[in-house]
């Protein structure tokens, strides 16, 4: 006997300002177009569990939404007290982990995560040390590694505890991470580009021309693909880079069914068969912070 599963397609979908809330089957064609109120902002977004998530903010308050089809949407709020707001969030381990912190201090920013099973249903804030907030997650090999503001990287095995790599500087502040082929892979300004295995130990740094910032990293299953203003890179291993001038780079970049799709300002949705050559694709009246890929 033949048991047919019915799967559903993968499913782009992508969240910005006044509570924008879309999705996509190809990319280019955007549709099932969600707004909130205006000044409500979704920064991030990500995909586990069947389940779509996305977190952001609204005054004094995070913004926290659930959707099983990335069409049907949930929402929450958690009181932000105007300083513990949520800034990226990851899955693993058969959960959604959102961080954050005091985006503004200077000193202190106080990290902290909120955890959940379906984007819909969040834990109270749990506070771990740390002087700077992470804003980045990836997830794999049975760990978390974040990276957030003024170098700081940090892993954990559980989402809630988290270890810092020591001697963290500056001048290496990642602004993306991903992971794939047993590597986790961190982009950031002027082309720069990391590695690493545990979140700890950091090697393989390598910097492009000045002005080239890598906003955005991704694994496509056979290579890493970094794309920046001027320049994508790519990489198999995280370590041997090829270089390629690009056109019409966007801001924020995700992978999915062979395209890669990106946004920029203001709305800007753009597609692309190599990270190289990007096309236009579709504009929304409200700006994408944040694009994910889903497959059930």
């Amino acid at each position: 006997m033949i048991i047919k599963i019915n799967r559903r397609p993968g499913r782009f979908v992508a969240v910005g300002h006044d509570g924008l809330r879309m999705s996509s089957l190809d990319g280019s064609t955007w549709s099932n177009i969600q707004t909130g109120k205006e000044g409500e902002v979704y920064r991030a977004a990500a995909f586990g569990g069947g389940r779509f998530a996305a977190v952001g903010s609204f005054g004094g308050s995070n913004l926290l939404a659930g959707s099983a089809d990335g069409i049907h949407w949930e929402s929450r709020t958690l009181d932000a007290k105007y300083f513990k707001y949520l800034r990226g969030i990851g899955y693993g381990l058969g959960e959604f982990v959102a961080v954050g912190g005091d985006p503004g201090s200077v000193g202190s920013s106080s990290p902290l995560i909120v955890r959940s099973s379906d984007g819909i249903h969040w834990s109270d804030y749990i506070e771990f040390s740390g002087k700077q907030i992470l804003r980045r997650l990836a997830f794999g090999a049975g760990r978390f590694v974040g990276v957030g503001d003024r170098g700081r990287r940090a892993t954990s095995t559980d989402g809630k505890a988290w270890v810092d790599m020591p001697d963290a500087k500056a001048i290496d502040t990642l602004v993306d991470i991903t992971f794939g082929n047993g590597v986790f892979v961190g982009v950031g300004l002027h082309g720069l580009r990391m590695s690493t295995r545990d979140g700890l130990k950091w090697e393989h740094r390598q910097v492009g021309e000045e002005g080239e910032h890598l906003n955005s990293v991704v694994w496509t299953g056979q290579r890493f693909v970094a794309v920046g203003m001027g320049a994508t890179y790519e990489s198999a291993d995280g370590e041997h880079w090829t270089r390629r001038t690009n056109q019409n780079a966007p801001l924020t970049v995700a992978y999915g069914s062979g395209v890669f799709v990106g946004a920029h300002w203001k709305g800007r949705m753009f597609r692309s068969t190599d990270a190289v050559e990007w096309r236009e694709v579709f504009r929304s009246d409200q700006h994408v912070e944040a694009i994910v890929f889903g497959e059930s």
